[in-house]
């Protein structure tokens, strides 16, 4: 090849919770009505069953198990996870259709309505109904209900008009975000396809069931919601010996660590690994691959929640956490509702008023300097400040951070002092947080951590070494597995190397992984990415392959590694790594066939055309190559990439001049591009202006 022209990493696409864009309920509901939407009408299932298998529910179901659980399994019965998916119900949902409603989004308007029993969402173009959606299911009970429409290819969508329940309005989910027709995150796109983002967790016993070729899902489900053989295994001899009298055996016991696991499949942002085979006692790690504030824009610099994240990546951040502190010290297993209450501190009491496992003793007004009755005098206002996703669904932090106004004013990070505060400014909370907390804040790790995570995020070239200052004496497997994520910002650099290296053997799988993918930017690291395709926990071994894929098929994993990639076909990441596979191995027709599936999925992004041209252009599908490569600069045209690729593509071809015209449009565009100043040296002095050459390499080798 004449010019550098290596692709660049894949696209990183944000891993999705199951629990996907969606929200699971908070709140009970009367008991009637819940009834009704655990036991739907039988006319109701032919369009979005309530089950696949009712004999099985029969055999493992709530009802199964009432004769002997009931109190538990009335605590379930009043939770968010009875009723997180139902289908719709003629009386339940009445209220959010009459009278018919209608709501803009981005720039369209919705009309939501019941008619003869029926559910539908109809589009309306000036005045006129356009197109009319079949509505079949419901996500969620309070504060909002997410309704899905049934579109062909058996995909249930989750639209974005969403029912406010305590407010009784609809309204755009995604107000002020234009999400338009053809792109990822449009309610009729992939990125809000109910089969592939969201069913996992709020179905029991979800089995996606996707075809490829036929771009359709056969998903089936034991029930809709999370019921008992989410949570617990071995339940059908268990019921059945129980029946007959014969009680010999029961469900097997998980531990609190496995318990966490279990919790964790659904309540975490993540990638999934394995198809749909996640059992109540697997390792998490095994099946599941966790996202932490290395990949830009879920948390704040210190942890905090922005991004939809799901609880368990910010818990795992905590010092109690860390302690052994899990789900169920706080939640009832089957209620979900807290054990003891918060409004006066009794829950965080039962720990740090004893100082149990290891708890700091805390006096409540001491410590707060706020009255007892006070709002600031309850540990969660402070510790646990709730941010509002989806326009209405305040979530509560869990990360358990200390606030830190200081914080505000030099990164832009929330505070809890200020979300109560409102109407007083950043340095009046800075004055009180530094009198009343000033040394513990100074001398702990949340502020010096904040401040080398958002310098390493922001790729200051001085960032490395606070990191690996943090990294030395930090004993939380979370932050460390962050630290390494971001210390791959500073490859090559033997230091942070070394560090990485050291890593590789941790008894933390989520640090392995971490810091087997953050060698992956390390061109010397190969060796040490073929170890890690034997390690015992498989998100380690698939950072390692997914490092691998591009040179090599994975051995000795392959097989388990292209079933991860066929389950996960519905994602243009995936998408993305099969067309490599496929362009070694020479099979073009393939190769353009994935390539245009994970475009139809995100037609509106400019760099999923640009990743495709890569690709091709390996293929030697240069004409190909160029079309995408043009397509998406028309998207995307203050992007240097597009004319720096163009330019690398032409000169492939022999064109050196036209290669010439796209280099110098890019380094116009992006004048410290360094890269498209040196492959602009080399073109110019193929063409013989060396004089141009050598001004274009001096421009190349400037800081």
């Amino acid at each position: 090849m004449f010019l550098e022209s290596q692709p660049l990493p894949y696209l990183r696409w944000p891993a999705l919770a199951a629990a996907g864009l969606l929200a699971l309920s908070a709140c009970s509901r009367p008991e009637e009505s819940r009834r009704q939407a655990l036991d739907p009408p039988a006319a109701e299932l032919t369009a979005f069953p309530f089950s696949h298998d009712p004999a099985r529910i029969q055999a493992i179901g709530p009802e199964a198990c009432v004769e002997c659980h009931a109190d538990e399994v009335a605590a379930w019965k009043r939770s968010h996870h009875a009723v997180a998916n139902r289908p719709l119900d003629p009386v339940i949902d009445a209220p959010a259709f009459h009278p018919p409603r209608e709501v803009e989004e981005s720039g369209v308007t919705y009309r939501m309505l019941e008619q003869s029993g029926s559910f539908s969402m109809q589009v309306i173009d000036q005045g006129v109904v356009s197109e009319t959606y079949e509505l079949v299911g419901v996500i969620g009970e309070t504060p909002i209900r997410q309704y899905l429409a049934h579109l062909p290819g058996n995909k249930f969508q989750t639209i974005s008009a969403t029912y406010d329940v305590e407010k009784d309005r609809w309204f755009d989910v995604y107000l002020g975000q234009d999400r338009l027709p053809g792109e990822w995150g449009h309610w009729t796109g992939q990125g809000m396809n109910w089969n592939a983002n969201c069913a996992f967790c709020h179905t029991t016993e979800y089995e996606k069931n996707y075809n490829f070729e036929a771009d359709r899902y056969d998903s089936t489900w034991t029930q809709q919601g999370i019921a008992c053989a989410e949570c617990h295994n071995d339940l059908a001899a268990h019921v059945e010996e129980a029946r007959r009298g014969d009680y010999r055996s029961k469900p097997a016991t998980l531990s609190k660590v496995q318990t966490e696991d279990n919790c964790a499949s659904c309540h975490s942002r993540r990638d999934q690994l394995t198809a749909d085979t996640f059992l109540p006692g697997d390792a998490y790690e095994d099946h599941f691959a966790l996202a932490t504030p290395a990949q830009p824009g879920l948390y704040y610099p210190d942890g905090q929640i922005l991004d939809e994240v799901f609880v368990h990546g910010s818990f795992s951040m905590s010092r109690m956490a860390h302690a052994g502190v899990t789900c169920m010290d706080c939640h009832d297993p089957h209620s979900m509702e807290h054990i003891l209450p918060v409004e006066n501190n009794s829950l965080c009491l039962r720990c740090h008023d004893n100082g149990q496992m290891g708890a700091p003793i805390i006096e409540p007004t001491t410590h707060s300097h706020h009255g007892a009755d006070s709002m600031g005098n309850r540990c969660v206002e402070c510790h646990m400040p709730k941010t509002l996703y989806m326009q209405a669904d305040a979530r509560a932090d869990h990360g358990f951070h200390m606030p830190d106004p200081l914080m505000t004013r030099e990164l832009g990070i929330p505070n809890a002092c200020s979300r109560c505060h409102t109407e007083e400014s950043v340095d009046w909370a800075v004055q009180w947080s530094e009198q009343w907390y000033g040394e513990k804040l100074a001398s702990g790790r949340q502020r010096p951590r904040a401040r080398a995570i958002a310098a390493a995020q922001a790729f200051a070239p001085d960032g490395l070494s606070p990191l690996l200052a943090l990294a030395e004496g930090e004993d939380i497997p979370f932050w460390i597995s962050t630290y390494a994520g971001l210390i791959a910002n500073y490859l090559p650099n033997r230091k942070a190397e070394e560090y990485l290296e050291s890593l590789l053997e941790h008894e933390s799988p989520l640090v392995r992984r971490e810091a087997t993918a953050a060698l992956a930017r390390d061109p010397s690291a190969k060796n040490d990415l073929i170890e890690r395709l034997s390690d015992s926990i498989r998100s380690v071994r698939f950072a390692a392959a997914r490092a691998l894929q591009a040179q090599t098929n994975p051995q000795p994993i392959e097989s388990e590694f292209v079933e991860y990639l066929n389950y996960n076909i519905d994602r243009p990441q995936n998408l993305m790594m099969l067309a490599s596979q496929a362009s070694r191995e020479g099979n073009t027709s393939r190769l353009q066939k994935l390539l245009a599936r994970a475009i139809d999925y995100d037609q509106l992004n400019g760099e999923v055309y640009r990743q495709a041209a890569i690709l091709l252009s390996s293929a030697r599908l240069n004409q190909p190559a160029r079309n995408y490569l043009r397509k998406g600069w028309e998207l995307d045209p203050d992007n240097a990439l597009f004319p720096y690729s163009l330019g690398l593509l032409e000169a492939e071809l022999g064109d050196l001049s036209r290669a010439v015209g796209y280099l110098e449009e890019c380094t116009a565009m992006q004048p410290d591009f360094s890269r498209a100043w040196y492959n602009l040296s080399l073109a110019y002095n193929q063409l013989g202006r060396t004089k141009e050459a050598e001004q274009a390499m001096n421009r190349a080798r400037r800081p």
